[in-house]
């Protein structure tokens, strides 16, 4: 009998790469940084430079991260950059979706801003292993952490969107954050001790403790399916979005694919297995 993790693969393997980029497409987060690109009449330096800034500071919002990157290319796009640094810290200081931890995001831009801001960035585009290696050396850190994984997606994303032919290499993990901790274990992909009366605060606490695992299992779900981590990401996190904000409603999860214009029997399927164990618990 299959496991859950070659289910799942198995699925995205008959979905396909190209059905996943154009997932991706639908992704809110996209869109905000496709709006982005298009305002700031196609500079991509200047576009790539403001998202992997915002990647970095992308944790412990005080909204959904779909109104969190609205408001920022909404800002941008009104506030168009003269300094980057300075206006970048100044976006911070405004933004109520990183009015946690404040000061710390601050220090993070100061500490990183001056090195990626002299940089030609687009450079990297057709190397998003190098700009992975890049950004751990500029943030001091191992580079599996959230937002320095996330801020490599969201540049694959501001490269396609501007118009550069950008792949995701396999090597490069998924972002582990709340939501993907979630599915991880509703999926029963992650095996937990107890019942799940209490997703959210069990996720809350694996999510950093547990990352190297999380990120392990859907590497291994990307080698099986022949879809990256940093694509699978998009999927997880917009499903796992449906599956979360309606409760683990199928009925709710479905309208909200739907809406999306994802709909398919596949996807009914892939919602099936991410929900899991959470479905109308």
């Amino acid at each position: 009998m299959s496991s859950i993790k070659e289910k799942i693969a198995e699925v995205l393997r008959e979905l396909g790469i190209d059905w996943v980029r154009g997932f991706e497409e639908r992704d809110p987060q996209y869109l905000a940084v496709a709006r982005l690109c298009r305002e700031l009449r196609h500079d991509v330096e200047t576009t790539l430079k403001l998202t992997i800034l915002n990647a970095l500071v992308s944790y412990q919002l005080t909204g959904k991260g779909e109104d969190h990157w609205n408001y920022f290319a909404n800002y941008f796009i009104v506030n168009k950059p003269a300094d980057l640094c300075r206006d970048f810290i100044n976006y911070v200081m405004n933004s109520r979706y990183l009015a946690r931890y404040r000061d710390s995001r601050i220090r993070r831009i100061q500490n990183a801003c001056p090195q990626i801001a002299r940089l030609g960035i687009s450079n990297y585009l057709s190397d998003l292993t190098s700009l992975w290696k890049l950004l751990s050396k500029v943030t001091n850190t191992s580079g599996d952490e959230k937002t320095i994984v996330f801020a490599v997606k969201m540049a694959y994303y501001v490269g396609r969107v501007c118009g550069f032919d950008v792949s995701v290499p396999m090597e490069i993990p998924i972002p582990v954050d709340y939501r993907v901790t979630v599915i991880t274990i509703c999926s029963g992909l992650m095996p937990v001790m107890g019942g799940l009366d209490n997703v959210a605060g069990l996720a809350r606490e694996l999510m950093t403790r547990r990352r190297a695992e999380i990120q392990g299992i859907w590497s291994e779900i990307g080698r099986l399916s022949g879809v990256p981590p940093l694509n699978l990401d998009s999927v997880v996190w917009v499903l796992g979005g449906l599956l979360i904000n309606s409760s683990f409603s199928m009925n709710k999860a479905i309208n909200g694919a739907k809406a999306l214009n994802i709909y398919n029997g596949r996807v009914l399927e892939l919602l099936h297995l991410l929900g899991g164990r959470c479905i109308d618990r």
